[in-house]
């Protein structure tokens, strides 16, 4: 087991991604800032044949809530390392137990969802895809506006109520889990912090996290209830894959299966889905 992350570690854990990845066919979520950034509330456990890396799990405390996900070496698989991974990553949490204890897997992951159904013990919870903006979507995204009523500013530190407010009326997320995450969060590195504006009134937030390959993610987007349907989301929107492809960057967001009124307006903007991940609550 590697408690001392260094660059090295990463790198190990980065080509053992691209190995799996490559052999399955998928992508894996990792959640590569919480790693790299060592929030608290983010553990992993390795296992190595010698120096070599062949299995890796790791622990996302996200509020109340656990996300675990985990791959193996090709060629090493069946022979109980993933099991012993995850018996490991049971007993570490037996000193802070989750409310809920979510185990992610990619839908294309033959092997992860086997995984998951052997256990008996886990239901499916939610699924979400992730999506891209596509080059080949600029010719539409050239005839699109966004509204001049619509401005985005950088985030004070007097908007964090709003800010939490938001996240608990969007997600639903409970207030002290709405809090733990914001400060979580805020200690990320390469995180913006963005409010929009309509007419100079503060309707809705998001923030950006620049990924070291050059990708800008998008994520807790949402616009308060009383300013939905005058199309503040969608410029918002418009106004950030603009500035990120202007300044070269890929742009990547997140969004429910069940949410069909994001998906719709993610699709219009030009964003394309890339991978759907399940998530399984663990019952146990």
């Amino acid at each position: 087991m590697n408690t001392d992350p260094t660059l090295a570690i990463w790198d190990e854990i980065e080509e053992l991604q691209q190995r799996v990845e490559a052999f399955d066919g998928i992508s894996l979520k990792l959640n590569w800032s919480m790693l790299r950034g060592r929030i608290e509330g983010t553990e992993y456990i390795t296992v190595r044949d010698g120096s070599l890396l062949v299995g890796f799990i790791g622990l996302y405390g996200f509020g109340s809530q656990m996300e675990i996900c985990g791959m193996v070496r090709p060629g090493y698989r069946r022979r109980g390392l993933f099991t012993s991974l995850w018996r490991q990553a049971r007993e570490r949490m037996e000193s802070y137990p989750p409310e809920d204890l979510l185990l992610n897997t990619p839908a294309a992951s033959a092997s992860g969802e086997a995984w998951i159904r052997q256990l008996g013990t886990a239901a499916f919870y939610s699924a979400e895809y992730q999506m891209l903006w596509q080059e080949e979507a600029s010719a539409a995204f050239a005839g699109a506006s966004a509204s001049e009523s619509v401005s985005l500013r950088p985030a004070e530190p007097n908007d964090r109520s709003f800010q939490i407010a938001l996240d608990r009326e969007g997600f639903g997320i409970p207030q002290a889990d709405a809090e733990e995450m914001f400060e979580r969060i805020e200690r990320e590195p390469g995180t913006e912090w963005i409010i929009i504006e309509w007419n100079g009134t503060p309707a809705g937030k998001l923030r950006l996290e620049m990924e070291e390959d050059g990708t800008t993610g998008v994520y807790g987007f949402v616009v308060e209830a009383s300013f939905r349907g005058r199309g503040i989301g969608r410029s918002a929107l418009l106004q950030v894959v603009e500035r990120e492809r202007l300044n070269g960057n890929r742009i990547f967001l997140e969004v429910a299966v069940d949410n069909p009124n994001a998906l719709r307006l993610y699709r219009e903007c030009g964003f394309d889905v890339l991978n759907q991940q399940n998530y399984y609550r663990f019952s146990g």
